[in-house]
């Protein structure tokens, strides 16, 4: 809210409720507001029932200029019984109120300016505010519109718990629908890789083949490409098998040693 910069709770128990505010510049305000001017709390609940806070920096009115006059406001549409003390500092000031739908009930003049500056648990240097103010809801008047509230709370309740049910299982819905397209995904980079990869080393296999020359025959001097069969002798000589057939080939031109057989690695 305007000129509240900080505002905690503490829920005590179901029904108490302890509301901390922190007003900066307070010390500006305490001379610049006009009686009846106000800083208002966000709105809180106590046992069901919704409040606010009302602080006057300069006297809710003409009659309490120079002092800090603090009210808690009954929000709802049914009367209540409230436990309130309000602590600005040192000073606390406590009493038990029964306070009407839309109306308020606190101290007039809790504090007075002049008594404000010599107590430092008040305000600090930077001028700032400290108000603490803990509510116990002692009844409420029971009409038909604090029933309705009530259903309605719980109903929101429900609908919350079950919103908050819907909203886990989708969770783990999404969180399975990913790992599964993860998984898919995974699956499908791997085999688009293995395919990527087998089509590459058979190019580079048949550009080896095509590029790379094959052995020379000594006799013919052709080169043993696929399909010809090699022949080799015990030395690993090679030749064509066209040449190792002719009558006159029967040991190695090159070493003169016999053959043995295909090279058939070679091929």
């Amino acid at each position: 809210m305007p000129g509240i910069t900080e505002e905690w709770k503490l829920k005590l128990t179901e029904n108490k409720l302890k509301y901390y505010i922190g007003i900066d510049g307070f010390d500006r305000k305490m001379k610049s507001c006009s009686s009846g001017e106000r800083v208002q709390s966000l709105p809180f609940l106590v046992g069901g029932t919704e409040f606010h806070i009302l602080i006057y920096p300069n006297g809710c009115d003409e009659k309490r200029r120079g002092y800090i006059s603090v009210v808690l406001m009954n929000n709802s549409d049914w009367k209540v019984k409230v436990e309130i003390e309000f602590e600005v500092g040192k000073r606390k000031a406590s009493a038990t109120h029964d306070i009407k739908s839309q109306m308020g009930r606190g101290w007039r003049k809790l504090y007075a300016h002049a008594d404000l500056g010599k107590d430092e648990d008040a305000m600090d240097a930077a001028g700032m505010l400290s108000v603490s103010a803990t509510i116990s809801l002692l009844w409420g008047e029971v009409t038909e519109a604090r029933i309705k509230s009530e259903i309605s709370l719980k109903e929101c309740k429900t609908e919350v718990e079950g919103l908050r049910s819907e909203v886990g299982d989708l969770k783990k819905k999404i969180e399975a629908r990913e790992a599964n397209l993860e998984s898919k995904l995974t699956r499908s980079i791997d085999q688009s890789v293995d395919k990527s990869l087998t089509a590459k080393f058979k190019a580079l296999e048949v550009s080896l083949k095509t590029f790379l020359p094959g052995p020379e025959c000594p006799i013919c001097f052709e080169e043993m490409k696929p399909p010809t069969r090699i022949i080799q002798c015990r030395s690993g000589h090679l030749v064509c098998q066209a040449c190792r057939e002719k009558p006159q080939v029967v040991i190695c031109p090159t070493c003169k040693q016999e053959f043995i057989g295909r090279a058939i690695g070679m091929e």
